[in-house]
């Protein structure tokens, strides 16, 4: 019997398409909505229930879904310069994209709603980082397109909870994991995959910021407890959390761990002063993720490259 229907928007990309899969696994009834599903992907969630069209539009066909929940997660992460849209045109689509799903949300019985941001609302000097990490206490000011719509949406996803419509935004960090492919609204790929490219095609691994702490997210975890958070009821209605305290490791000893796995091409980096980045991921606000035990990444990266290796 279905545990309940789950809409997931953006079900075509690859952290949604991983939570789909984790849906079906876990007993819940899913609904795929995207405006294109790539043929890999399509394979992947063969059986399941696929809507393929544009907010708000496509969500007009789902009157009578009635989902248990609504996760939402299209969006646009390509910057505009490359889209060939402007600034405001970026920040107006993907709030018209969140806006949308959430007026069609609460009309038609979700009683649970997921904003899925992301931990670009913060740049390199946010903080006081908590212990070297970036918690739920630190305040954002990345104010870029990509991150002002994020944060944005935090604004808007909590502006519209009710007790009857528990709503949460979830900031991911940094995530790999198997079907990474770029589409165009996310055309760079994570950097472990672009060391992996890298390494296969030219023989060689170019760092940028070769000393730069980085939390990393190993995709199937994160869909499976996005999972265990739907199934739960929401402990703070209107929360912005962090998908936990994912494994933390420097950019070289990423590249060396690739490089091992990928027949030891040459490492280079730039000389300093290297860019700065922002602080580790880290979380102070209970939720499932305490519960989550992290795949390490050396594991991780076992189970990934054998499969890249052989595409």
């Amino acid at each position: 019997m279905s545990r309940g229907k789950v809409v997931v928007t953006g079900a075509g990309g690859f952290v949604c398409s991983e939570i789909i899969c984790a849906l079906a696994r876990a007993g819940f009834e899913p609904i795929a909505v995207d405006r294109s599903f790539q043929a890999a992907v399509a394979e992947r969630l063969a059986g399941l229930c696929r809507v393929t069209g544009a907010n708000p539009e496509v969500l007009s066909e789902l009157q009578e879904a009635a989902p248990l929940a609504v996760i939402h997660g299209a969006a646009l992460t390509t910057v505009p310069d490359r889209l060939g849209i402007t600034k405001a045109d970026h920040v107006a689509l993907n709030s018209e994209l969140l806006t949308a799903t959430l007026r069609w949300a609460r009309p038609n019985g979700a009683a649970k709603f997921v904003f899925l941001s992301s931990m670009g609302v913060f740049g390199p000097s946010d903080g006081p980082p908590q212990n070297g990490l970036l918690t739920e206490m630190a305040r954002p000011s990345r104010i870029d397109a990509y991150g002002a719509a994020k944060r944005a949406g935090e604004l808007l996803t909590s502006a519209s909870a009710e007790v009857e419509f528990q709503t949460l935004s979830i900031r991911l960090g940094n995530v790999f994991g198997p079907h990474e492919t770029a589409r165009d609204s996310r055309q760079v790929l994570s950097l472990i995959s672009r060391l992996v490219a890298n390494a296969q095609c030219h023989d060689l691994i170019k760092l940028e910021t070769p000393h730069a702490p980085r939390e990393w997210c190993w995709l199937p975890d994160l869909a499976d407890c996005i999972v265990n958070l739907i199934a739960e009821p929401f402990s703070q209605i209107g929360a912005v959390i962090h998908a936990g305290t994912p494994p933390i490791i420097e950019d070289l000893a990423l590249a060396r761990a690739v490089s091992m796995r990928v027949g030891n091409p040459q490492i280079s980096f730039s000389t300093e002063p290297h860019a700065p980045v922002r602080a580790p991921m880290g979380h102070s606000i209970a939720s499932a993720f305490d519960r989550l035990t992290w795949t390490p990444i050396a594991l991780a990266l076992d189970q990934l490259i054998p499969e890249r290796t052989l595409q």
